[in-house]
């Protein structure tokens, strides 16, 4: 009993660290710049989240299920550009964001069948089919970009709902927020991914079929990411094969910052949600400051190299009780 409430607390106080941390880098980017806090930044900041915020749940919902992905920006740029290529020739809205969501199903289902038919390490697997996915992408489109969007196909993502600050894009990464919420703590399978990412072994001997189980986790975090794509390709109007570049980075570090753990079987999607919002103040902030590109990818990399430490110990903190 006594062990019980110090996990609660412990969990309670690395929530309240993450909230103080947020209302950190809320007042020093205020403090920089008069920008950040304007109405208009306000709006940019919630247009930008639901693309990382979409495949930010895809990838934690992988993480405690014991996997990882290195592939899911490479996925997310492959399918966005095959809903807007398919958008171009005139194909039914219903058809190019089936098209788009299935591509990225498909290959996570790709990935989780290498993974689980040859017992190979989903860091090897997904680093290959990052390049793969990247690389044919690019070979199918050229490298061009596709433009000559219809209009149905932009207001996916622009569509603004509530007086400019609230636009569709937003709501749609809300929905499947809500919706991965609940299909992780109130249902089997939610269940079944916190007991395979704790235990393969364990799981396998309590009569989860542990591959049949992580196929399907593989294949919604690609459709999720599938998802992202198509909100991304509308957000930017156009077909890009070289967009989402460093995407599963940013996922991975908002995951970790919310406090799942690589090896899985634990932490919430709630906390991954802060960890999200982390990252996205972070990198909004250091835009607005004028920070140039080359120095928010140097900061940002520090910053992913931190959530990785913080992970470390916080599986040595672990270990020791």
């Amino acid at each position: 009993m006594m062990q019980r409430k110090n996990m609660v607390w412990k969990e309670r106080m690395s929530e309240y660290w993450m909230i103080g941390l947020l209302l950190f880098l809320i007042a020093v980017f205020s403090y920089i710049s008069p920008v950040f806090a304007t109405r208009g930044n306000l709006s940019n900041f919630l247009r930008s989240i639901p693309v990382l915020g979409i495949a930010t749940l895809g990838v934690a919902m992988l993480m405690i299920s014991g996997g990882i992905d290195l592939s899911c920006g490479a996925i997310t740029a492959c399918a966005g550009t095959m809903a807007a290529y398919l958008a171009v020739y005139g194909c039914h809205p219903v058809v190019c964001v089936a098209a788009g969501i299935l591509c990225g199903g498909a290959w996570g289902l790709l990935n989780g069948f290498l993974i689980t038919r040859f017992e190979l390490k989903p860091f090897i697997v997904t680093v290959g089919s990052n390049y793969m996915i990247r690389g044919l992408t690019q070979m199918i489109t050229g490298g061009v970009l596709i433009g000559g969007l219809p209009g149905w196909f932009y207001r996916i993502s622009n569509t603004n709902l509530f007086g400019g600050m609230i636009y569709s894009n937003f709501l749609i990464f809300l929905a499947l927020g809500a919706a991965v919420v609940l299909v992780m703590k109130y249902t089997i399978f939610g269940r079944c991914c916190y007991a395979v990412g704790a235990s393969k072994k364990a799981s396998g001997l309590a009569g989860i079929r542990v591959n049949s189980h992580l196929l399907k986790v593989y294949f919604i975090e690609g459709a999720l990411a599938g998802i992202a794509g198509v909100i991304l390709m509308s957000y930017l109007n156009v077909g890009a094969s070289s967009e989402a570049m460093g995407l599963e980075a940013y996922a991975i570090a908002a995951v970790i910052i919310g406090g799942i753990r690589f090896e899985g079987g634990t932490g919430g999607m709630e906390r991954a949600f802060l960890g999200l919002l982390i990252i996205e103040i972070f990198k909004n902030g250091m835009a607005v400051a004028g920070l140039n590109t080359y120095g928010q990818q140097a900061v940002t990399g520090l910053m992913i190299l931190a959530a990785i430490v913080m992970d470390y110990f916080r599986k040595k903190k672990e270990e020791s009780v």
